[in-house]
């Protein structure tokens, strides 16, 4: 590669960079209180193998999708001075605990060895320490959402652990067609930034016409999101399966089902989240 070709490469990083900063800028109060909220919540345990574990984790923490839908869903349908603040930053915190013990599982099941430029949990401390870390960040995110928000908000988070575990089951086994696929891809990416617009939009107070137009918003936003995914990553069931004009026309749908919202600027920056997704 030569020099210009090295700038070029350079400059596309940072613009990619910059213009996920640009869509977060609105709730970026919300996401530093989130990241607080996670640096603190082992350390406060005051037990040091956590402490260990988790504070190796989260030192090189990812892009923190889900809390950032759950952040914008609330601001499209509400004023914020109107919403309670800090069981937003816990609901976003348990969506962020969730998707973490998802990876962590994953990483074991995959045999991965490395994880956003840094060893896995996996690798460093074994499988079976892993496990059961995968486990306590489970449990964590079940205890924030049963003791602050309603016995339904619980019910979707364990029907999504359900389905999630599902999808994976089916992924394992192999020998997926077109229908399936897709279904596995709903089951373990889609359906989870679904009820992260969903949850967060109903905090917000949101109407039952609000609620469906975000649910289905995150719907369609992951199915693109994983599609690309896969497609990115040379996956022999995405590449036989689907192709990228499918993650476009989830793309498109994404936006079309928030078309009715009011315009603001959460709502802009949600179908900016769409774009940035797929052309990162």
């Amino acid at each position: 590669m030569n020099l210009i070709n090295i700038i070029k490469s350079i400059m596309k990083v940072w613009g990619i960079r910059l213009k996920l900063k640009e869509i977060y800028e609105p709730i970026d109060q919300r996401i530093n209180k989130m990241e607080d909220e996670l640096n603190n919540l082992f350390s406060d345990a005051g037990i040091p193998c956590i402490n260990e574990l988790f504070g190796y984790f989260f030192k090189n923490s990812g892009k923190h999708l889900r809390p950032a839908l759950t952040f914008l869903s609330a601001g499209a349908v509400k004023k914020q001075d109107d919403i309670n603040d800090n069981n937003l930053v816990q609901l976003a915190l348990a969506f962020e605990l969730l998707h973490s013990a998802s990876l962590v599982h994953d990483d074991i099941i995959d045999e991965d060895l490395t994880r956003r430029g840094q060893k896995t949990l996996n690798n460093v401390f074994g499988n079976k320490i892993a496990v059961l870390a995968g486990d306590t960040l489970y449990s964590s995110a079940y205890s924030i959402m049963s003791n602050l928000f309603p016995r339904e908000y619980s019910q979707d988070i364990a029907n999504l652990g359900f389905k999630m575990c599902v999808a994976e089951i089916e992924q394992a086994k192999g020998s997926l067609n077109r229908e399936n696929y897709f279904k596995v891809i709903e089951g373990k990416t889609a359906l989870f930034m679904s009820i992260c617009c969903k949850l967060g939009a109903s905090l917000a107070g949101a109407t039952e016409s609000q609620l469906k137009s975000l649910e289905n918003f995150g719907l369609n936003l992951g199915m693109a999101y994983q599609i690309k995914d896969d497609y990115m990553d040379d996956d022999p069931n995405g590449l036989k399966h689907a192709t990228i004009d499918d993650a476009w026309n989830f793309a498109s749908k994404a936006k079309e089902s928030v078309s009715g919202l009011d315009d603001s600027v959460y709502k802009q920056n949600l179908c900016g989240l769409v774009d940035y997704i797929m052309n990162v």
